[in-house]
């Protein structure tokens, strides 16, 4: 009996061991491995047909906007694909270059961030430090994700902050989404992500808010963007200031993704 004791708790004591070995043993971590909803390759083009409505639900102007992944560009030590973007209402038009960048878990665009100082007060302004990307997308999407695609806050004194500006994102849904594309009625699977401004015009007063809706495809990409047109720039690296109670509706009709 005695020596069977010994033999099992030498047993014991060998297996503790190599399970301490192992637990000591770092694993490495491993790249997560989310699904494609922005694909970057260059060469990419994407066609939307474009229409403006007034609250009332009456058209105001539709048009189209087209975008070309052109290249890359090195900004800040951190390389962009650069997105070339132009907009016909066919009354006026707009064309416009964007800087997008995506990591495993998030896909960024570069802001203006001269543009974005505007909305500071000057008294303000001393104590903003504005960051130089908006975060569009954060991986996964899944039910309960939300993120600050971007905020602005003025820290007025240590540990007391001032909200300017906040933009949040959050998943709302999977939806299929039927979309004509090339002249074909297609029915794709979608992630639904609102984005909600919010602007602080005056310290204590509830903020102005404004929302709008995109829908995202795997391996496609942005597929429709509906609501105010004060976040319409949002999809293309921009932040737009002029409050709108107009609807505008952008969809899809015609893509290529470069190989």
């Amino acid at each position: 009996m005695n020596i069977y004791l010994k033999i099992t708790f030498l047993f014991l004591l060998t297996l503790m061991l190599l399970t301490g070995c192992e637990e000591e043993t770092p694993n490495e971590p491993q790249t997560p491995d989310y699904p494609d909803y922005y694909p970057s390759s260059i060469g990419s083009t994407f066609k939307y047909s474009m229409t403006e409505k007034d609250s009332a639900g009456n058209l105001v102007q539709s048009g189209t906007r087209n975008i070309l992944y052109s290249g890359t560009f090195l900004l800040n030590g951190i390389n962009y694909t650069t997105q070339e973007d132009s907009l016909d209402f066919g009354s006026q038009s707009n064309v416009a270059t964007y800087l997008f960048r995506k990591t495993e878990t998030a896909v960024f665009y570069a802001v203006d961030t001269s543009q974005i100082a505007q909305l500071i007060p000057d008294s303000l302004k001393q104590y903003v430090s504005l960051r130089d990307e908006m975060q569009l997308l954060f991986y996964p999407l899944t039910s309960g994700s939300s993120w600050s695609l971007y905020r602005i806050t003025a820290e007025v004194q240590p540990g007391f902050e001032i909200k300017i500006l906040d933009i949040i994102a959050k998943f709302e849904s999977a939806e299929q989404i039927a979309l004509t594309i090339d002249s074909v009625r297609i029915v794709f699977p979608s992630k639904k992500v609102s984005y909600t401004v919010e602007l602080y015009t005056e310290i204590g007063s509830p903020p102005e808010t404004y929302s709008a809706f995109m829908w995202y495809v795997q391996n496609v990409g942005l597929v429709k963007f509906e609501g105010n047109q004060f976040v319409v720039n949002v999809g293309g690296g921009g932040i737009t200031f002029e409050p709108s109670s107009n609807i505008l509706t952008q969809e899809l009709i015609g893509y290529n993704i470069s190989k």
